[in-house]
């Protein structure tokens, strides 16, 4: 066994070429946990009785479009060679959309009196689409770093689209989930699984 730093051992192997996929998996295992737990505290926030209906902007559809797009986009580049850095730029542009049209949609909110504080449910809309969006602008740095590096190792290219097309796909279902929990989970869908409120007469 040596003390000698790895560029100094002339055998050293690099680094495992699957460092950044289990990187990538733990870190989305913490982002599921943590819209999990933040899903539950909505379910559970809203069996209280001054929760109201949550609002439903249309433009958020066409912002799944536009989310759905990037996943298409970056599973391309993740098959394509002469054209990777043009489908991880489209895939970029598509994200990049998606996020703009959730600030959007928070004005137009915010112009109809749906502002944060409103009520409960208005602010774990805000909670949900700001979080998520967060992530979404993270991979989007990151993807300028790859896009930025993609002249080097051909194998290491592939290696970072393909980390970036799993964490797109990783966004979209994310996303799907909030959207779904947002617009079918109810109070009385909640309180038919988990019964009625405590003290609450049934």
């Amino acid at each position: 066994m040596t003390t000698l730093p790895r560029h100094f051992v002339p055998d050293a192997s690099p680094s495992s070429p699957y460092a950044g996929r289990i990187g990538l998996r733990v870190f989305m295992g913490v982002v599921t946990a943590l819209f999990s737990l933040l899903i539950l505290a909505y379910a559970m926030r809203m069996r209280e009785p001054d929760w109201m209906p949550v609002p439903h902007p249309v433009l958020l559809w066409w912002n799944t479009g536009a989310l759905a797009l990037a996943s298409v986009a970056m599973a391309l580049a993740r098959r394509a060679d002469a054209r990777r850095t043009l489908w991880l730029l489209a895939g970029g542009a598509l994200a990049a959309l998606f996020v703009f049209g959730q600030w959007t949609a928070w004005q137009q909110l915010s112009a109809n009196g749906e502002g944060v504080t409103v009520n409960p449910s208005n602010s774990f809309l805000y909670v949900f689409t700001g979080l998520h969006a967060v992530h979404v602008i993270g991979g989007l740095v990151v993807l300028a770093v790859t896009i930025a590096r993609l002249r080097g190792d051909p194998e290491r290219a592939h290696r970072a689209a393909a980390l970036c097309a799993t964490y797109w796909h990783f966004l979209l279902a994310v996303w799907l989930v909030l959207l779904a929990t947002m617009w079918w989970i109810t109070p009385a869908f909640v309180s038919a699984i988990c019964g009625p409120l405590y003290g609450a007469t049934p």
